[in-house]
């Protein structure tokens, strides 16, 4: 508990990165929140693309921020959205934020399923920062995009689904093959690009890391829980990639 103390303590930045920190992440998360709802409001998409929609920008606004000042910045990221799902769900029903967030089928549970993601959000980066180190950026760009594919496309294509446990009851919790595969093909193409880009390995190695990677991911994925895919999707991408880049590396 000391290490982890000591691991939060010293990823505070200082008081000028806080400021551009702030800012940028003010502006991803109302700029994310008032596109999503309006698309849910206006364009009547469902909520399983706004609600993906919101998680792809947020995640790829902690990719960029990593990139920019490290685990430092992405906190920053982290408090604002605390401080907005705080706001949304305490707003609860029919607000416009709340609503681009909050599946129906996730009734009567609504609220829940937005602060749950969040939380296991907030702690699988967390985790993979303090396990993994630099590899952690490989644990937001899987779970930002790859993850944010697989609902829209399940939504619109997905045939084949399957039910996963849920750690709160709910009108219906299942996933789909579909949108599993998509996780598979999106992971591989990011992974790859970032095994060779930022990690600087080989092409080869880069191709057969990230082929073996999103195959876990998919796995890992298909056997989280409801809500908590976030936390499992992170940590193993992370774990992976930290894994290959030191047996290449």
């Amino acid at each position: 508990m000391r290490e982890l103390t000591g691991f939060l303590w010293r990823y505070l930045p200082p008081f000028p990165e806080i400021l551009t920190a702030a800012a940028v992440s003010a502006a991803a998360i109302l700029g994310s929140g008032i596109l999503s709802g309006a698309l849910k409001r206006r364009a009547g998409w469902p909520t399983g693309y706004t609600r993906k929609l919101f998680h792809f920008l947020i995640f790829f606004t902690a990719v960029g921020l990593h990139l920019w000042g490290g685990m430092p910045a992405v906190n920053i990221l982290g408090a604002g959205m605390g401080i907005y799902v705080i706001l949304i769900v305490w707003a609860g029903d029919r607000n416009f934020f709340f609503e681009a967030l909050a599946r129906e089928r996730d009734s009567p549970q609504r609220g829940y399923f937005i602060a749950l993601p969040y939380l296991t959000t907030a702690l699988g980066g967390l985790l993979s920062n303090w396990l993994f180190g630099a590899c952690a950026v490989m644990g937001y760009l899987v779970g930002g995009a790859a993850d944010a594919v697989a609902e829209p496309v399940g939504v619109r294509f997905g045939r084949h689904r399957y039910r996963v446990p849920s750690l709160k009851k709910v009108e219906i919790t299942e996933r789909s093959v579909e949108g599993s595969l998509s996780i598979l093909v999106v992971s591989i193409v990011l992974s790859a690009v970032f095994f060779c880009a930022y990690y600087h390995l080989p092409l080869s190695r880069s191709l057969l890391s990230s082929l073996l990677l999103s195959v876990v991911v998919v796995f890992v994925e298909a056997a989280s829980p409801h809500g908590a895919d976030n936390l499992t999707i992170q940590v193993t991408a992370s774990g992976l990639a930290s894994f290959f880049v030191h047996l290449w590396g």
